[in-house]
């Protein structure tokens, strides 16, 4: 139901009447209904529809209308909305999975789980009727090493629903379903299953251990159903497939309505404002790395500065004290030559015998003297 209106003495809705009085004025708007019944059925829906969707009259940029356009449901941000819709899942994991009677009970878009120190977040969490949980990516760079994340992911969800002291009997299955526009294992298949498996003789048998990963991808169409529903992902114009009809409703509110419009236009803009966020905090950051990097040079350059002064002091202090043994020397030089030519003096018209004898010295002492003033004198 879209609308219930409460009114003095009356409530009014388009299933039953009741009567009441509270005396209020009171209008619920059912924002899902609006969702799933994108266009008004009389003039009162229209006139509540336009209230709850107040931002399709939003004026957009041309840039930002242009993004919106050329959206496909393979890019991030189109799939964020599309998934929200269970629907949407529901076929898209029934058609790649071989599991027509599957049914999603849950679906939750840009899921953040936090786990083995690392964060990541999910395109489309959905949680099927049976307890699995299969993670639905989509992905268009190549740039990322796709079996250690789809690894990850894996063990992730595995670690995160798994209730504290559970089993393992308990663990969840685990699904993830990874859709590419590139041939993620280059071995030329729209459609891989990679499963654990144990070697017996030369043949590998499953093991069934409740974890199971799918590589699906654009780029290889081999006329099957599957290859259909990948390739309808990257058109960027509304379409109806019978085969597809919820995401072929989903496209089509989404491409042909204004509030579908709106909202591709809305989430690309938050895209926008989140990449120019997260330049700036990129920006910050670095500047902020560039600012240590270079207290730390100044620090550095400071500290090579000091330990030159203090070597430069070192230096200095070093040959002061060269000086003054070589001062020291001179002096002692000296004076052993004063002593040398008293010496000497006293030798003069004297044996060595004598000379010795009246300074108290050895005779070698006193031949000691007379050769080295010999030498000085030269």
């Amino acid at each position: 139901m879209f609308m219930t209106c409460f009114m003095s003495q009356f409530q009014y809705t388009r299933e039953e009447n009741t009567r009441f009085n509270d005396g209020r004025h009171i209008i619920y708007v059912n924002c899902e209904y609006l969702k799933n019944h994108p266009e008004p059925e009389n003039e009162l829906d229209k006139l509540i529809h336009d209230m709850q969707c107040e931002d399709v009259n939003k004026i957009y940029s041309k840039e930002i209308k242009e993004t919106a356009a050329n959206l496909r449901i393979i890019d991030d941000a189109l799939f964020r909305l599309m998934g929200e819709k269970p629907g949407v899942c529901e076929e898209i994991l029934r058609t790649l999975l071989d599991m027509p009677y599957l049914q999603v009970v849950k679906v939750s878009v840009q899921s953040v789980v936090q786990s083995f120190q690392r964060e990541i977040t999910l395109d489309a969490l959905c949680m099927t009727q049976d307890g699995r949980y299969c993670n639905v990516e989509v992905q268009k760079g190549n740039s990322n090493d796709d079996i250690r994340r789809t690894r990850f992911h894996a063990a992730a969800l595995t670690a995160k629903y798994t209730p504290k002291g559970a089993d393992f009997k308990n663990v969840p299955d685990v699904t993830i379903v990874y859709i590419s526009e590139y041939d993620v294992l280059k071995n030329n298949q729209t459609v891989t299953h990679v499963t654990r498996c144990m070697k017996n003789d030369e043949s590998y048998v499953p093991v069934k251990d409740g974890e199971d990963i799918i590589f699906a991808n654009t780029c290889v169409n081999d006329g099957s159903d599957k290859s259909e529903l990948l390739q309808l992902m990257l058109n960027k114009e509304a379409f109806y497939n019978d085969k597809f009809p919820q995401i072929s409703n989903a496209i089509s509110y989404f491409k042909e309505t204004e509030g579908g419009q709106s909202e591709m236009c809305k989430i690309v803009e938050d895209y926008a404002k989140e990449y120019a966020k997260n330049s700036i905090q990129e920006a910050i950051e670095a500047k902020k790395l560039a600012d240590e990097a270079k207290k730390l040079a100044d620090e550095a350059k400071k500290l090579a500065e000091e330990e030159k002064q203090k070597a430069e002091e070192e230096k200095q202090k070093a040959e002061e004290e060269k000086r003054k043994a070589e001062e020291a020397e001179s002096r002692a030089g000296k004076a052993i030559e004063r002593n040398y030519r008293l010496i000497v003096n006293i030798l003069s018209g004297r044996t060595y015998e004598e000379a010795a004898d009246m300074l108290g010295i050895s005779i070698e002492d006193v031949k000691e003297a007379e050769a080295a003033i010999k030498a000085i004198d030269k």
